[in-house]
């Protein structure tokens, strides 16, 4: 079979269309070429150097299909050809969304990585434009189109190409992935699935084992950075199993966040090994949690999602009656018995637990913590926050910065 690079093109268009998602082509210079469809929207700039960092990271394996994750919740394949040059040609399939990416995520996300607030809007309105998948999908998606793809072998008409973009394709075998860089750092198995849902401990042991042959080098030949990748990508794949098994996304995003800031401060491989016990470990307990409590009433769980869903809202008794169409008395008289606390008291909780947790472990200042949890003002926040705990928010911190 002759593919040419007309034929390519037509085929990326296509796949455009049938996996309703943008479609980049760029050529060794990392120049852009060719987008589909016309009317794509292209990422914000400040999503743009991740994604020539992951066109990088794609030669080690040229010719092979590669799922990533970026720190903007972005899933998207690429797929790096290599000529008889040494040169490349990339394409670029995505990105997806596992999930809607609500404002709270997007004003923690442009905290988390040092962006100011200009972008908010910018942002939003890119990710509404983002085709939402579930998991499953996305696997689909990636076995079609490696079938689609043509491979190593497949000749070109050299008169259609320009010099510098001769493509050089190699044919997929079946198992054309080696199981040591095929899988993920979290494409988990079965086994670590059952035991990470039922909270049991053994799933570490899996996590262990599954990183001795699956880690993918994700750090441009930079070992530290590479194995700091690889956390946030474990974190990321944590987090949506939690979500999907019932745990509140406020709680998650929680664990998420908290760990996403914290690994930035491990500056040896000793230190994020260790870090990575500690993460599986944490979400674990969770998921533990959650199973013994799941002798609480559904409507109590459903109050509680949607309070750790909203805790950057003004939300009362009232307002989540009216969201889960029950009797404000009769959710109160429900959530006091299986939980032993008031709704009010019960916010109050959870908004200075993740106070606390801010406050401890990132160097967020009090306004952006603030923001963070959703409070009118920084003074406001202030005055919660001494009425709850007995000293402000300020006094906490040095508190903790006393004894470490």
């Amino acid at each position: 079979m002759r593919s040419t690079h007309y034929e390519l093109v037509q085929l990326l268009k296509d796949c455009s269309i049938t996996f309703r998602v943008p479609i980049f082509m760029f050529n060794h210079n990392e120049k852009m070429i060719h987008h589909f469809p016309d009317t794509v929207h292209k990422p914000p700039k400040i999503f743009q150097k991740k994604l020539y960092s992951c066109l990088r990271e794609s030669k080690h394996f040229p010719f092979q299909l590669q799922l990533f994750e970026d720190i903007y919740f972005q899933y998207f394949f690429i797929y790096p050809i290599q000529n008889n040059l040494g040169q490349f040609t990339f394409i670029s399939m995505g990105p997806y969304l596992l999930q809607e990416v609500e404002k709270l995520k997007i004003r923690k996300m442009l905290i988390l990585n040092g962006m100011d607030f200009s972008y908010e809007d910018e942002t939003v309105k890119y990710f509404s434009t983002l085709t939402i998948v579930n998991r499953q999908k996305l696997e689909s998606t990636e076995r079609l189109l490696t079938s689609l793809l043509p491979g190593r072998t497949e000749s070109h008409s050299i008169g259609q190409i320009p010099s510098e973009e001769i493509l050089d394709y190699r044919n997929f075998k079946s198992n054309h992935l080696n199981a040591k860089y095929s899988q993920h750092l979290l494409e988990l198995n079965e086994n670590f699935n059952r035991y990470f849902k039922e909270g049991n401990i053994k799933a570490l042991h899996e996590y262990q084992q599954l990183r001795k042959s699956a880690l993918f080098p994700l750090g441009n030949g930079d070992e530290l950075r590479s194995a700091k990748n690889n956390i946030i990508t474990l974190v990321s794949k944590l987090t949506r199993i939690a979500i999907e098994e019932g745990i509140a996304k406020g709680e998650a995003f929680s664990l998420h966040d908290f760990y996403i800031n914290y690994l930035e401060s491990k500056e040896t491989l000793t230190e994020l090994i260790k870090l990575e016990s500690t993460i599986v470990q944490s979400y674990l307990k969770v998921m533990k949690q959650r199973n013994q409590s799941s002798h609480i009433s559904p409507l109590v769980q459903r109050a509680k999602s949607f309070i750790y869903n909203h805790l950057t809202e003004e939300i009362n008794l009232k307002s989540i009656a009216d969201e889960l169409k029950v009797n404000p008395n009769y959710l109160s008289s429900v959530f006091n018995k299986d939980t032993g606390t008031s709704i009010t008291k019960y916010i109050n909780e959870q908004r200075m637990k993740e106070a606390k947790e801010l406050l401890s472990n990132t160097p967020y200042t009090l306004m952006e913590i603030s923001i963070l949890l959703g409070y009118n003002s920084q003074s406001y926040f202030t005055r919660v926050f001494k009425k709850q705990e007995g000293i402000s928010p300020k006094e906490f911190r040095q508190k903790l910065q006393t004894y470490s």
